[in-house]
C-alpha cells in the first residue's frame, strides 16, 4: 500500500474516512461507514454499511465486513476474511 488512497477506492457518499487512514485499492466502504484515522486497510476489501473501524486497526486483504460491525483498537485482521 504505497498510496493511502488509490483512485479506485470506492467510498459512499455516505461514509466517513478520517484523514491518516490508509485504504488499499479495490476496497469499497459503503453507507454510513467510519473508518477512524490510524486504521490499516487492505486491497480489495468490502466494509458493509454502518460499519466502524477504529484507529490503530490493521486489516489485511481481501477482507469482508459485514453491515452493522464495529472493529475496536488494536485489532489485526489476517487477508482472506470474511
Amino acid at each position: 500500500m504505497t498510496d493511502p488512497n488509490p483512485d479506485d477506492v470506492f467510498i459512499h457518499g455516505t461514509a466517513c474516512v478520517d484523514d491518516g487512514a490508509t485504504i488499499g485499492e479495490g476496497t469499497q466502504i459503503w453507507h454510513f461507514a467510519h473508518i477512524f484515522s490510524g486504521a490499516k486497510i487492505g486491497s480489495r476489501c468490502s466494509f458493509g454499511q454502518n460499519t466502524m473501524v477504529s484507529d490503530g486497526v490493521c486489516i489485511g486483504s481481501n477482507v469482508k465486513v459485514q453491515n452493522n460491525v464495529a472493529i475496536y483498537k488494536g485489532t489485526t485482521i489476517e487477508d482472506d476474511v470474511f
